[in-house]
């Protein structure tokens, strides 16, 4: 009897333990997600981050986003080339993810997982089954979110043509996204000879059509059988090295992983849209502190009237002038820059009521 005992107990525990390792044996096979592994991002190679996407998760941040109109733009970068990156146009794959998607900011820190998927557009696009926020920005945090003042398509529909802003160029010419006001475009480019040349910042004057597929975001293509179909009206670079006097509202870019400190700026209305100078000194470090200091104590000191920008802060009551030379050095930069030789160079105007 105890013998028999003994054995049903021994039977019992060795059937326990094989049903633990049955359950947990999935589990351990399983990798882990959203874990960064530098190697995969060396190089931003695209069959990598694919792998990575579809497997323990893509880690990266948000570079852009308009929820209402469905615009998610994920970006990754090399860790040892801050400059080599790459944009991803997100599409939600489920109502889970885009909710989480229409709550995240840019600079927030995400981990995507999901697939990358055919599409004629050089930029990629993924289809991504799951969004996790690991780290979130809090630079415009305290602030009333910003709200977009184009009606987009409504207020191109009726239209061939418009003046829009180089928002971003890439790929020689092949990737190509443009501002109207306020708005974010991506323009479907056909001949790239047409956008080649083309600067962030650039302002052109283009023919177009809406292009009807998809519905959100509005897609643009430009009406190739027009004469000139893509004339530029202003060209940044050739500013460049200039000396001048500018004047616009102040401006600050806050502390982000993508600068060290509060960035300051002012914002020029040239055809109607806004470009923004960033306030800079690039060869004397003290003298930049100086300038840096004394822009933070002009904002800190009317903060009563600051309103949030797109991605940014903006004082519409303060006006600044600036005197220093243009600086446009690459079609990659983000905004135009004004040396300023020193803190003098820099001057409140007045309150603008």
């Amino acid at each position: 009897m105890i013998k028999g005992y003994q054995s049903r107990l021994l039977l019992i525990i060795v059937t326990i333990i094989t049903g633990i390792i049955t359950l947990v044996s999935p589990a351990l096979s399983v990798p882990e997600s959203c874990v960064y592994h530098p190697e995969v991002y060396q190089g931003v190679n695209l069959s990598n981050l694919s792998d990575e996407l579809e497997n323990t998760g893509l880690l990266g941040e948000i570079h852009g986003t308009v929820p209402e109109e469905n615009i998610f733009v994920f970006a990754v970068r090399d860790p040892d080339n801050f400059f080599d990156f790459q944009h991803f146009s997100v599409i939600p794959g489920n109502k889970q993810t885009q909710e989480t998607l229409k709550q995240v900011g840019r600079h927030d820190q995400v981990c995507l997982q999901g697939k990358l998927i055919k599409n004629p557009s050089p930029q990629p696009h993924i289809v991504v089954q799951s969004a996790v926020v690991t780290e979130s920005w809090q630079g415009l945090a305290g602030y009333k979110g910003y709200e977009y003042q184009a009606d987009i398509p409504e207020e191109l529909k009726y239209r061939n043509h418009a003046i829009f802003k180089v928002h971003f160029v890439n790929n020689e010419g092949k990737i190509l996204v443009v501002e109207y006001k306020d708005k974010v475009l991506p323009i479907y480019v056909k001949n790239i000879e047409l956008t080649k040349d083309l600067y962030r910042g650039y302002l052109i004057d283009l023919s177009y059509k809406i292009q009807p597929w998809p519905g959100y975001p509005t897609h643009l293509n430009l009406t190739l059988n027009t004469e000139n179909p893509l004339k530029t009206v202003d060209r940044l670079v050739d500013k460049h090295n200039i000396d001048t006097k500018l004047t616009g509202k102040l401006v600050k870019f806050p502390q982000s992983p993508q600068i060290q400190f509060d960035v300051y700026a002012i914002e020029v209305i040239t055809e109607g849209l806004p470009r923004y100078y960033t306030l800079v000194n690039f060869e004397d470090i003290k003298e930049f502190e100086t300038i840096r200091e004394k822009l933070a104590n002009i904002w800190n000191s009317n903060l009563s009237t600051v309103e949030s920008g797109r991605n940014f802060l903006i004082n519409p009551n303060i006006m600044m002038e600036a005197q220093g030379k243009i600086n446009v050095v690459s079609p990659q930069q983000a905004n135009p820059q004004i040396l300023l030789e020193n803190a003098n160079k820099i001057q409140q105007l007045s309150m603008v009521n």
